[in-house]
């Protein structure tokens, strides 16, 4: 709180008849798109999320969608903003809503999360509060999310705005932070996508040089309007299924190297065995620790019948990371295809 402007005592009025933002409908569609595509294919875990500052409803229902296995602790100080997003989101079990104030300082509802994100909410507090939040919350998440304003507006902001330098407070509090940029301004204004984490995974990094590099060649040939790589995932990932499906025979049993980012390998690879890597029960189960840990993990799915190998693009970091594992494929292993989707190896016979 400031002397000069009490902003819980703005939102819990503002909340009272707040149900929709000024935005329009279509750069929030590109927002909430842009911010799937990149919690989907950043492989941070989504299994327990903290939502701060849930509003009405509107990124707490997009989440509970597109990670339905999530449980969900979405906070707000309204009330009457909480009363909408339970009206919103419906009847979920997975879903919990609390009153909470920043401002406060009591322990965050739940345990055991794995990120917290806050879409368009850190804006309405002064420097020192944020600095504070994230210094909490790197105690009890993972992996702090936050997408707002990141530079000067071109016209003056309101008593409850303030428009941050999120990697400098991120630094100040020993996190590191990925960040990635909307690619389109709304009325001149930009908005930024941080991911912060004590220590960030390669392959993040990596997706952050790939959404740059997108952008800017996407900005340099202008020759007409389009969409950047990273809204384009669905078509890569089309594209990606359709030439498995060109280069192995159905029925066949693959080892798939893609950090359980596809989401939907059943459906669009029917018909064939996919197995995770690491795999556990049939299920994701993680990075390996180590080279070693990578190839005992492949001669155990091998003798479980795999006669493939693919690494999906999202996953082409491992090769510079575990390079020993890549050695070896790349030395007895047959490779099939390459291209910049997929790498696929024909595993040699076990003895």
């Amino acid at each position: 709180m400031t002397e000069t402007f009490n902003v819980n005592e703005y939102w819990l009025e503002r909340g009272q008849s707040y149900f929709c933002g000024n935005l329009p409908r279509e750069f929030h569609r590109l927002q909430e798109q842009f911010l799937l595509d990149i919690l989907q294919r950043s492989g941070i875990l989504m299994d327990n999320i903290l939502e701060l500052g849930c509003g009405f409803g509107r990124i707490t229902k997009l989440l509970s969608g597109t990670f339905p296995k999530a449980r969900i602790a979405a906070l707000d100080l309204s009330p009457d903003q909480l009363e909408n997003a339970r009206r919103v989101c419906g009847a979920n079990p997975n879903i919990s809503f609390h009153r909470y104030d920043f401002y406060s300082g009591e322990p965050f509802p739940g345990a055991g999360h794995d990120t917290a994100i806050g879409v368009e909410v850190l804006l309405h507090h002064p420097r020192a509060v944020v600095r504070s939040l994230f210094e909490r919350l790197s105690g009890v998440c993972k992996h702090i999310v936050n997408l707002d304003w990141s530079e000067d507006w071109p016209c003056p902001t309101a008593a409850h705005v303030w428009v941050h330098d999120y990697p400098s407070i991120y630094s100040d509090v020993g996190l590191r932070c990925a960040t990635f940029v909307l690619p389109k301004k709304i009325e001149g204004m930009q908005q930024r996508l941080f991911v912060a984490a004590r220590d960030i995974n390669p392959s993040l990094n990596d997706l952050e040089r790939q959404v740059r590099d997108a952008q800017a060649k996407a900005k340099a040939d202008s020759v007409k309007e389009s969409s950047p790589e990273v809204v384009q995932w669905s078509q890569r990932l089309a594209t990606a299924a359709a030439e498995i499906r060109q280069t192995l025979p159905v029925g066949t049993t693959f080892i798939l190297v893609n950090d359980d980012q596809w989401g939907n390998e059943s459906r669009a690879l029917s018909g064939y065995t996919v197995l995770p890597f690491l795999e556990h029960n049939g299920q994701y189960w993680g990075r390996p620790d180590d080279d070693r840990t990578a190839l005992n993990e492949l001669e155990r799915l091998q003798l479980a019948g795999a006669t493939h190998l693919v690494f999906a693009w999202s996953s082409f970091w491992w090769l510079d990371h575990y390079a020993e594992f890549h050695n070896y494929v790349r030395s007895t292993c047959i490779k099939v295809l390459e291209n910049d989707r997929l790498i696929i190896f024909r595993l040699s016979p076990h003895a």
